[in-house]
């Protein structure tokens, strides 16, 4: 698709460039890549030579540690941006890796920084969607460094069910099931609690109907019920995820 016309502009950085110049910045996208579950779009220490927006599917950026296990770093979804590096450096200080069949708007990086030279709303809308990622960052580390696992756990997947829920844009299912396919082991990654723990919570929350999760689906029947076990002002959270 034509980044005019895209289904998934309103939830990447294209959403704040004027629509008249979108056809400037579709001209130097080189293609769509596809990527199956379980393939890596580059690892750690790898030297960027695309700047991908994800167009469909889930991908993980983590970073392997000394001790063999890995620290997820956070979930990209349709409209994310990755790869984007400032300055000379394009080394990558960390991984990513597709967690369901994926497709990605791939520019070559040095094409994509002369854009941004050429259109400064296209470096607005780059230094907004920074800042947005920041935020979420932050957030995510306060939650993880001060409350308990449920709230933890809450706090995820409610924060990754409204950006999920915001692309399927199922407007007339206030209460749809949105695709999630993220294991109880990415869960343990993200939040550094063990996947035994993260299993017990997911039950503890199924049991008291606060989600319903089956066949890589997630349902949350009262985001605001949710949002209590998430000690988070589900409003705010809303606006957060999807930067408005």
């Amino acid at each position: 698709p034509r980044c005019e016309s895209c289904a998934i502009r309103e939830n990447s950085f294209m959403n704040q460039v004027q629509l008249d110049l979108l056809g400037k910045v579709h001209v130097f996208r080189s293609s769509m890549d596809m990527f199956a579950e379980g393939e890596h779009l580059y690892y750690e220490g790898d030297n960027a030579q695309q700047v991908y927006t994800v167009y469909k599917g889930w991908v993980i950026l983590y970073k392997s540690l000394e001790n063999g296990n890995r620290q997820i770093l956070r979930f990209a979804l349709p409209g994310d941006l990755l790869c984007f590096k400032v300055g000379t450096n394009k080394v990558m200080d960390h991984s990513a890796i597709a967690v369901s069949e994926a497709s990605l708007c791939a520019f070559p990086i040095e094409r994509f920084k002369k854009t941004v030279k050429e259109l400064p709303e296209l470096a607005v809308a780059l230094s907004s969607m920074s800042c947005l990622i920041s935020e979420r960052y932050h957030s995510m580390l306060t939650t993880i460094a001060s409350h308990p696992a449920e709230t933890k756990v809450a706090f995820l997947l409610l924060s990754l069910y409204i950006r999920q829920f915001s692309v399927t844009k199922k407007k007339d299912d206030a209460d749809c099931c949105v695709h999630f396919p993220i294991k109880q082991e990415d869960i343990s990654d993200a939040l550094g609690i063990t996947s035994i723990h993260v299993n017990r919570v997911l039950q503890s929350l199924r049991k008291k109907g606060l989600i319903e999760c089956k066949n890589k689906c997630l349902k949350i029947p009262d985001q605001q019920a949710l949002a209590v076990v998430a000690k988070v002002d589900l409003e705010s959270l809303q606006g957060l995820m999807l930067g408005s």
